[in-house]
Parts: C-alpha cells; sequence; structure tokens
C-alpha cells in the first residue's frame, strides 16, 4: 500500500521526537506559499540577513558534499548553481538535520548492519569533515530532497533525494510533497537502485520513458507518481523487469512508444527485477 499523509506525519514526528530537526531551505517568497499541514518545519531564508550563529550558505555547502557523497559512484554530484537556480529560488529544500554529536554518533549505531553502518560512516565522515573545515557550527544534515515546480497546478519534477541514513529518505521526500501539496511528482531513477523502493511508496508509478539515453547513469527511466494514490488493488505484475537488462528494457520502451501504459508496481525493485503492468 501507498503511504498516506498521516503516515509521513507520525514518521516525521517519530523523527523529531528522536532529536532530528525539519527545514525547509529557500527564500521568503517562496516559503510564505509552503507549508506542510501538521509537521513541524522551520523555515530557512537564504537571502535574509543572517540571525544565527550559523551560515544558511555553510549549511547548504555541507548539504552538497552529503549529496555527491551519498550518491556514491554515480558521478551526478549537485552544483552550486543548480542548487541555486533550480532549488533555492524557485522551490524548497527538504532538510532532515542532526547536531554534529547526533550524527557523529550515528556511525557507530548498533540498530544498523555492519554494511549500513559502513555506508553511513563513509557519508558522515565527509559530511562532518567539511562542517569542520567550514567552521559550520549549526545543524548538520543527514537526509534531503528538492522538487522543481512545473507550469501544472500540483505538478512537480523531483530530484536529488539523498540520505546517509537509512529510512530518512522516504520521510524527507514525504514531507517536502506535503509541503509543496504535489498532486504528481515527475523524477527519473535507474531501475537497479534501491531508491526505487522509496519512489514506488508515494503512490501509483507510470513508466514515461523507459530508456533515458541524455542521462550519464545507465538503466535510466522516468516515472510519474500520482502522490499519496494508492493502488493496492491493482491487477499482478504482467513481467518482471530484469534491472540491469538494457536490451529488455529498450524493449519495453518500444511497446510505451506504440501506446502500451506501463506501471512499477511494488515493491519497486525485489531482488534485481522490477515488477512492472503492462496495459494496452
Amino acid at each position: 500500500m501507498a503511504l498516506t499523509q498521516a503516515d509521513v506525519a507520525a514518521a516525521a514526528q517519530r523523527l523529531r521526537d528522536d532529536g532530528y530537526g525539519f527545514w525547509l531551505a529557500s527564500n521568503r517568497a517562496v516559503l510564505d506559499r509552503l507549508a506542510p499541514a501538521g509537521i513541524d518545519v522551520s523555515a530557512l531564508d537564504v537571502l535574509a540577513p543572517a540571525e544565527r550563529e550559523w551560515r544558511i550558505a555553510d549549511l547548504m555547502r555541507v548539504y552538497n558534499v552529503l549529496n555527491a557523497t551519498a550518491f556514491g559512484d554515480k558521478g551526478i554530484p549537485l552544483q552550486n548553481w543548480v542548487m541555486i537556480d533550480l532549488g533555492l529560488l524557485p522551490s524548497a529544500f527538504l532538510l532532515i538535520t542532526l547536531t554534529a554529536g547526533r550524527a557523529a554518533a550515528a556511525m557507530t549505531d548498533p540498530r544498523l548492519s555492519a554494511a549500513q553502518r559502513t555506508r553511513v560512516a563513509r557519508v558522515l565522515s565527509a559530511v562532518l569533515a567539511e562542517a569542520q573545515r567550514l567552521g559550520h557550527r549549526g545543524p548538520i544534515p543527514v537526509a534531503g530532497y528538492c522538487a522543481a515546480p512545473t507550469p501544472s497546478p500540483g505538478a512537480w519534477v523531483g530530484w536529488s533525494l539523498c540520505s546517509a541514513i537509512p529510512g530518512l529518505g522516504t520521510v524527507a521526500k514525504g514531507v517536502a510533497l506535503r509541503a509543496y501539496d504535489a498532486a504528481t511528482v515527475t523524477g527519473v531513477a535507474q531501475f537497479p537502485d534501491p531508491a526505487l523502493r522509496v519512489h514506488r511508496k508515494f503512490g501509483r508509478m507510470r513508466v514515461l520513458a523507459a530508456v533515458l539515453e541524455l542521462h550519464p547513469v545507465p538503466h535510466t527511466m522516468v516515472y510519474r507518481t500520482d502522490v499519496f494514490e494508492d493502488d493496492a488493488c491493482a491487477p499482478p505484475p504482467t513481467a518482471l523487469l530484469p534491472a540491469h537488462d538494457g536490451a529488455a528494457q529498450a524493449t519495453l520502451q518500444e511497446r510505451i512508444d506504440a501506446g502500451a501504459e506501463v506501471y512499477v508496481l511494488p515493491p519497486g525493485l525485489d531482488g534485481d527485477r522490477v515488477p512492472i503492468l503492462e496495459r494496452g
């Protein structure tokens, strides 16, 4: 079943109770129009005079390191000008943060598996090193998401979902979509990427393109989600698409070009296969 708005609000409250902070980073003209109902989120106006002991610019620089490190070897780090021109001015970044001490402690969280601790330590070590280099003494970003508005009311294009700690990416995206009051969100994802499971949690997901040749990462597709629209009663999958099979994805693209409607079914990625429902 798709997550509901109540699910997102409850998950955010649990994180707040556990010491996490929630922020929307943008500018006043945008911030005044965003409000995730029922979720306590603090506003950060990047164009306003400094009012804190730490600088918003440094917070966003640290976030850039989180983003670049979390994406690993994909080679698609977030550039500063993209962050400004496509995020902070027309939209807002949803950031989840911890204190520096709590972020350092997360690297050895016994609740995580050994593999998870290795990844968390790799990402947060880089994030904390950048904060130290900048002399940043404010909150440490540990997850984030942004989407850009489109001319169609309620239609957004999401990008740059990242998280250092398992589970935070889902909450970051959910709180952001509530703040934007998004009806649909279009985005790109890779068929083999576990993040596909996160994206699939937010409702019915239609594949607009099974192949996106312009993207530098292989096996990239374009999807559109009807946000918080449950499709639990959908028929079973008509195929299990191999996540690393470019030829199979190209064949699926041919069927989309011929008029087929293609949907990704839960859980999004199952092992090395993606459950697909094809109609038409």
